[in-house]
This record gives C-alpha cells, structure tokens and sequence, in this order.
C-alpha cells in the first residue's frame, strides 16, 4: 500500500473518509514533514512513521487539530493538488466558529432542559411511589423501581426483576402481560444503548434515570406456560386450517422439543414453530 509523498502547505485541501470529516483544509503546520518514512502495514490500515502535526478545518464546521502527518497520508485521508487561498482559509475558519458557537448553545440549552426535567421529576406527586437515591447507575434503584412499576401496572402476576453484573436489570415471568407491554414500562430505566457502528456503549443518561435509577440494559424475558401454548396452537390451527389440512396437528411437547422447526406449512414461507411463537407472545390469560 504505497502513501502520499506530496508535500503539505498552508491551504493543502484534503478530504477524509469519516463520516464527521469530508473535505477539509491544511490551515496549519506544526514540525518538519517526513512522508519518506510513512509505512503502512496491516494491508494499509494500520500507518506509522512521519514527525509533522497538521490543522485541518472541514467544510461541515469540524476541526481536526495535530493530527499527525503519517495519519494525513494514511488510507482514510487524501491530499489533493489543489490549494486554498487565504481568504477561503479565513472563511473556513469563520465557518467553524459559528458552526461551534452553534453547537456550544444548543448543548447548553440541552443541559438546562435535562436540569429542568430532573428537578420536575423528583417533585412530581405522580411519582411519588418511586424510590429516588444516589445509587442511581449500579441497577439497584432501577430494579427496584421496575418492580414496583410492574406490580402496581399487573396486580397478580409475579415478576422475577434482579440486577445482574454490569448494571444490567432482568425481568422475567410468566405468562401474563405480553413483552411489549412491559417493555414500556421497564425500558425507561435503560441509561444508553450500544453503538454497534463504532463499538462502544454510549450512556445517554435521561433525566428518568437521572431520578429513579438506570441500568446499561434492560433484559425483558417472558415464559409461556404449557396452558397458553396450548391456546396458541389452537389459535394457528384454526386460523392456517386449510394450509394445514392433511398435516400432523402440533402438540405443546413437539413445540417445546423444538421438532415444529421442521414442520414447513405449504402456501406459507414459514414453519409451524414460528407461528406457534408469534401466536403465543401476543396471547394473555
């Protein structure tokens, strides 16, 4: 994987592959350039060598400051021929400026709604059965008040919620409201969500949580019993009876034993198993 030798100057335009970047301008230089010691290795994603420092200002307002030169010449970056005059460097800049004081203010003004929404949320009198507490991200406040939110939403049905490793909160029971339904209720304690694109957890922290407890996930897990089984498979034999004409009439024990994967229903692209279990988790006592 060979890399750029051009030599870098005020007003270089670059472009890089991030999705936070785009084209972008040199505006400033820091060290002595050394593209002839720039190596790549790793098929070119990895890159070492160089000793210079650049400023780059983008067109969308970001500004990438020392970022090394063995970088500026790596996979992910190109130098092109071209080069900015003065003024658009000036111009640049002035961009960047607004773009960050517009960015300044809108998470200052983001800050001031949090504030207001916590101190809203611990006063409410609609809330007042919840527990509040400086235990807030270790799970513990979140379950408990999943519990109490869940008991109070489904008199009768026992839910099992605990807090596992990692702050993570799991709720399970049996048969009774389906998962959506409790999902709505147990998902507001759930404090960010994982970011698959750069491999990371991004904790979020909404106000909810800020008051009553948050946990990094929210484990929502219901069980079917062989009763409601049961009801879902009348429910699909009744409503596929003609596709199901001629066809073995399922049982809770085939179902259970995982045997229905195979059970292909002619006319439909799908096999008794999984229609069993969509039948099933919308169904209640």
């Amino acid at each position: 994987m060979t890399t750029s030798t051009q030599t870098l100057v005020i007003g270089t335009r670059v472009s890089c592959a991030l999705h936070y970047c785009g084209a972008g301008i040199v505006y400033a230089i820091h060290g002595e350039q050394r593209p002839d010691t720039v190596r790549t290795f790793m098929g070119g994603a990895g890159v070492s060598g160089g000793s210079a420092r650049v400023d780059v200002v983008f067109a969308n307002g970001y500004q990438a400051r020392a970022v090394p030169e063995s970088i500026v010449r790596g996979i992910q970056w190109r130098i092109s021929d071209e080069v900015a005059s003065a003024d658009e460097i000036a111009a640049a800049l002035a961009h960047a400026a607004c773009v960050q004081a517009q960015k300044r203010a809108a998470e200052d003004a983001a800050k001031a709604a949090h504030a207001a929404e916590v101190a809203r949320l611990q006063a409410a009198p609609e809330f007042a059965h919840l527990a509040q507490g400086d235990d807030r991200y270790s799970g513990k406040l979140a379950a408990a008040n999943v519990r109490t939110e869940l008991r109070r939403a489904f008199p009768g049905v026992k839910f099992s919620v605990r807090k596992s490793s990692h702050g993570t909160v799991n709720v399970r029971w049996t048969d009774g409201p389906t998962a959506a339904e409790v999902q709505d209720i147990a998902s507001k304690y759930k404090r960010g969500h994982f970011n698959g694109m750069e491999d990371i957890y991004e904790d979020e922290r909404p106000a909810w949580c800020e008051v009553f407890g948050g946990a990094e996930y929210v484990f929502c897990d219901r069980e079917e019993s062989d009763a409601l089984i049961a009801r879902a498979i009348e429910q699909v034999c009744a409503e596929y009876a003609g596709n199901l004409n001629g066809m073995e009439r399922p049982t809770v024990e085939a179902y259970r034993a995982g045997r229905l994967f195979y059970a292909y229903v002619p006319g439909l692209n799908d096999d008794l198993q999984a229609l069993i279990r969509r039948a099933a988790v919308e169904l209640r006592p």
